[in-house]
């Protein structure tokens, strides 16, 4: 079975003002982030030739790009594997960080956040609502980082935004694993209403205390999905 058939990734565009290695980097990349490449997963070179239908070039070119950005390893005599979480001390170092950058965040983002910013959030949960009846994993995901896009966006806080971006994609490659946890999205549903409601209020305090809250939510529901790792 070829990789882009169990996975059904996008077609390259040979026609497309981007560089092969470019594209090929990109839909990558997005794989990775929702879970269609799974921490660990060997990433054959010679497939991805074949299931893009370009050289082995733009390829090494896209891995070694995602292998600076620490999305994959390349291990010397075995292969390019997606990158997995090293140890519990990581997750735990990289979610305590992130825990203090949200709250401080979402506290400057209820001081500074627009009724349309605010309107915005409201259709996400309701379109994230409707995916998680459906059960659209993918989708949950888009909208996830959507939110998070907006709170980012919404704190004035041109340093803190870049800090959070680079936290968020580290911990983003294990998601869609965290999220298909059985009640964890209905779980993020309920925490977005509630921040919501903090920020509609202009709670700035309440807002930090919910979004260290949620950080630590998700903390637990990634260390739970790693944790025969440790054990």
């Amino acid at each position: 079975m070829s990789i882009r058939k169990k996975l059904d990734l996008p077609a390259i565009d040979s026609y497309s003002y981007k560089p092969l290695w470019k594209q090929v980097y990109e839909v990558l990349r997005e794989a990775i982030l929702f879970g269609k490449f799974r921490p660990g997963e060997k990433i054959t070179e010679l497939e991805l030739c074949q299931q893009f239908n370009v050289s082995r070039t733009p390829v090494r070119e896209a891995i070694r790009m995602l292998e600076l950005e620490e999305f994959v390893l390349i291990v010397p005599q075995r292969g390019v594997f997606v990158a997995g979480i090293k140890s519990k001390k990581e997750i735990n170092d990289i979610f305590q960080v992130r825990a203090e950058l949200e709250g401080l965040a979402s506290y400057l983002t209820a001081e500074h956040i627009t009724e349309k910013q605010i309107k915005k959030m409201k259709k996400f949960t309701g379109q994230l609502e409707e995916h998680i009846a459906r059960g659209e994993l993918e989708d949950c995901i888009k909208i996830d980082i959507s939110f998070h896009e907006i709170i980012y966006e919404s704190c004035e806080n041109e340093w803190l935004q870049k800090f959070l971006d680079s936290l968020f994609e580290q911990i983003s490659r294990f998601r869609s694993e965290s999220m298909s946890q059985r009640g964890r999205m209905e779980e993020v549903l309920v925490e977005y209403q509630q921040l919501i409601k903090a920020f509609e209020k202009r709670d700035a305090e309440f807002a930090r205390k919910l979004a260290v809250e949620h950080i630590k939510s998700a903390q637990k529901s990634v260390l739970s999905v790693f944790k025969h790792q440790y054990d």
